[in-house]
């Protein structure tokens, strides 16, 4: 009987030890619960948050984006086009550009295949998800609507330009600029959103006294006007949507105190504020023996030099024999004189000195 209690003793410990434990145990789930709910609430909360409510969304949506976006490549053919970080922390700059395909032009009940060629500039801001996605579909975009529309006259190719920016900004929420050039039977083209620009590079006529002419330099011949509160139109019809613009000392006037420009596409937060993606597109301008280079640029390049000094940079040029290595030397310049931004450029060489 002795023997039979101190077994029973013995096992009393052991229960009440295990009824510890288990409390123990219940304890430690419970706070390791408490701390994965509390991390999972942590970081569905914004990284930051903004003064302005204005851009937090944005902010937010297009840096989830940025390290997916960033290594995809984006199409370039029959081109010669630099681009560079520069002194920005990452790059928000996209090229595409195809200056040989082929696109059914119909006249006379007959369809024709007539050569085209394609140059654009996406300048991201606020990440590159937009100039990114741009880049990658707006050549696709622009040969669908090629195939979708009967073209009979090159009028009609206007048309499809715009149609074709419209349809890449329906794949944007963050914002882009876009400067568009299309090259067509000696003629060119561009369309516009933003502050990127394209201008040609023509040699210019010098008169002389006994009445003769000879060829000097090369002068800018712009072909885009950049979309900012220093073009009256632009700031006013801003300001009639309810926008507001906040002057900066030694820099553009800034809507609602973030953005430099008044058009851009993508952008969805500041549409309410009078930003819209209409392009603005020239009539088709004939090319002649006289227009050396056509130059497609981020606005970086213009930070430090002029679109007249970019010309006056290409006439000093004297080996055009890689018309890629003559943008990257122009974007070291562009760099050297003081540029911040990233810097891009494609240079399309014409006339005389046609190397495509």
């Amino acid at each position: 009987m002795a023997r039979h209690r101190g077994k029973n003793m013995m096992k009393q410990p052991i229960r009440a030890w295990k009824g510890r434990s288990f409390m123990i145990i219940g304890f430690l789930i419970a706070c390791i619960v408490g701390i994965l709910i509390n991390v999972k609430v942590s970081k569905s909360k914004p990284e930051f948050e903004p003064e302005s409510k204005l851009m937090e969304k944005l902010l937010r949506d297009v840096n989830s984006l940025k390290k997916k976006t960033m290594s995809i490549p984006t199409p370039t053919q029959n081109c010669h086009f630099a681009t560079s970080q520069g002194r920005r922390s990452y790059q928000e700059d996209r090229v595409t550009c195809d200056l040989n395909f082929t696109i059914p032009l119909s006249g006379g009940g007959d369809i024709e295949e007539v050569r085209i060629g394609a140059v654009a500039v996406f300048d991201g801001h606020i990440g590159s998800s937009a100039s990114n996605m741009a880049a990658r579909i707006f050549l696709d975009k622009f040969m669908v609507n090629l195939n979708n529309n009967s073209i009979e006259q090159s009028s009609d190719l206007k048309e499809i330009l715009k149609s074709s920016l419209v349809a890449v900004e329906y794949h944007l929420y963050a914002g882009s600029t876009a400067v568009v050039a299309l090259i067509y039977n000696n003629h060119v083209l561009v369309a516009n959103v933003g502050d990127s620009k394209a201008f040609l590079c023509s040699q210019k006529e010098i008169s002389h006294e006994d009445g003769a002419a000879s060829l000097g330099g090369l002068l800018v011949k712009e072909l885009t006007s950049d979309h900012n509160a220093h073009r009256l139109d632009e700031k006013a019809r801003v300001e009639a949507s309810g926008g507001v613009f906040k002057s900066i000392p030694d820099y553009l006037p800034l809507l609602m105190g973030h953005f430099p420009m008044t058009r851009a596409i993508g952008d969805v937060p500041l549409k309410r504020y009078g930003i819209i993606a209409d392009p603005e597109v020239t009539d088709w301008l004939s090319l002649t023996s006289k227009d050396v280079f056509l130059v497609v640029a981020s606005d970086g390049i213009f930070e430090s030099v002029t679109p007249q000094a970019v010309c006056d940079f290409l006439n000093e040029v004297e080996d055009y024999s890689d018309p890629s290595l003559v943008a990257r030397q122009l974007i070291e310049k562009a760099y050297l004189e003081g540029s911040n931004d990233n810097l891009s450029v494609v240079l399309v060489p014409l006339g005389s000195r046609d190397l495509l």
